[in-house]
């Protein structure tokens, strides 16, 4: 295995070990299908002087191992924050991880994804050494236009008003022992998931909850935060506009 430079200690509760330290989160997602492996370090390094906690690493459609690999790879020699693979398949699982978002698509139609994709990686996060973040994962539909993630799995469609059935989900994830919950309005997404929605799960479940998409400014982040999430991820924005993204962050930050 590589010898990586960050050097974050390794935690079995990682995100509970920093919602103790620093109580709101923001987490940054890249794309390895997005630009090669040295400008995702670069970019990575400019999220985290901006004040992101987390690098996450994913998408919907990249499928190359190896980029992901040599993505990974550059992340950690310009960056001491954690980096957490975000999968689409157990085919993202890499040596060089120390962190995984181990998630199960919560309202996907194909067992794939509440499963079978598990059951295949697992060996392997094992095997790597990997610390899995057992995570509920649900696709809010937010837009008119399908996001990436609606046209890739077909799903149990959680529209924008759906909250009791948002909350449904987010219960059953708590209950059957997930660590945390990450409801995601998708990549590029018309409206971000409602205020609404979110103080609804917040008031119904205690693990972190996870919002992402369609956050594009310092205010929206903010009213989510307040609504209750206790994580934001940007992904589109760091591919687009690294300095709405500090804004972003400064807010998420502020007491």
């Amino acid at each position: 295995m590589p010898v990586l430079k960050a050097q974050h200690a390794l935690s079995t509760n990682l995100l509970q070990d920093l919602l103790h330290q620093y109580s709101k989160l923001h987490f940054s997602l890249i794309d390895p299908d997005k630009q090669p492996p040295a400008k995702a370090g670069q970019i990575a390094k400019t999220c985290e002087t901006y004040g992101s906690h987390a690098i996450m690493v994913g998408g919907t459609t990249i499928h190359d191992r190896q980029q992901i690999h040599d993505t990974i790879d550059a992340i950690h020699q310009n960056v001491t924050i954690p980096v957490i693979l975000f999968p689409n398949s157990a085919d993202a699982i890499t040596d060089n991880l120390r962190y995984i978002l181990f998630m199960m698509l919560l309202n996907s139609k194909d067992k794939r994804y509440i499963g079978g994709e598990q059951a295949k990686g697992a060996l392997l996060v094992k095997q790597y050494g990997i610390h899995p973040i057992s995570t509920g994962y649900v696709v809010v539909s937010t837009s008119h236009t399908p996001t990436t993630v609606e046209q890739a799995v077909p799903l149990d469609r959680i529209g924008k008003d759906d909250i009791q059935k948002a909350v449904s989900y987010a219960l059953y994830a708590e209950m059957t022992g997930m660590s945390c919950v990450y409801f995601d309005a998708g990549s590029g997404p018309e409206q971000p998931i409602s205020n609404a929605m979110i103080h609804a799960i917040r008031d119904n479940i205690r693990i972190p909850l996870i919002i992402g998409g369609g956050i594009k400014d310092g205010t929206i982040a903010r009213e989510k935060i307040n609504a209750g999430a206790d994580i934001i991820v940007n992904g589109t924005l760091v591919e687009d506009n690294l300095t709405k993204l500090k804004e972003i962050i400064a807010a998420i930050r502020r007491p």
